[in-house]
């Protein structure tokens, strides 16, 4: 079974306290309960920039378009215990948009300091690559799951 092809897309602002990031508690499906960034699955025909778009906007009713993205690269994860969860995502970030995030059925959408993430509520690989993001670098990361599908085995930068 080929890794399930996905998107994740940042969305940066800059307050007078400093530079925040839209995060969100997932409510439903794979990841509720932890606080993640919009994004979800590629559908049949669209393309990575196309999911991104259609989820921030499924997500937390902002409207974000193609041209606003930025490509920084991708993570692949895998979970040795259950492959069918395996991911390989496209990252985006954008700091341009219209609208003002709204709480879906899907995510609770709010901002954070960058320097002052929730990490307690996060995945447990994020800590590996989420200051490359933060920080606008390209990455390629593959991000290996210990048995428990939520601990982290390795993190190989490519």
């Amino acid at each position: 079974m080929s890794p399930r092809p996905v998107v994740l897309c940042f969305l940066f602002r800059d307050t007078e306290s400093g530079s925040e990031v839209l995060l969100g508690l997932k409510k439903t499906g794979f990841g509720a309960g932890r606080i993640v960034t919009l994004g979800g699955g590629v559908e049949p025909g669209e393309t990575a920039p196309q999911a991104a778009v259609r989820e921030v906007a499924e997500e937390s009713g902002v409207v974000v378009g193609v041209a606003q993205l930025t490509q920084l690269g991708r993570i692949r994860w895998r979970f040795p215990a259950q492959p069918a969860a395996d991911m390989d995502a496209a990252i985006f970030t954008a700091v341009e948009w219209t609208g003002t995030p709204q709480p879906t059925a899907e995510v609770d959408p709010a901002w954070y300091p960058v320097d002052d993430l929730p990490w307690d509520g996060m995945w447990d690989d994020a800590r590996h690559w989420l200051g490359s993001v933060i920080a606008g670098e390209q990455l390629d990361v593959l991000v290996t799951l210990n048995p428990d599908n939520k601990t982290v085995l390795s993190a190989i930068f490519a």
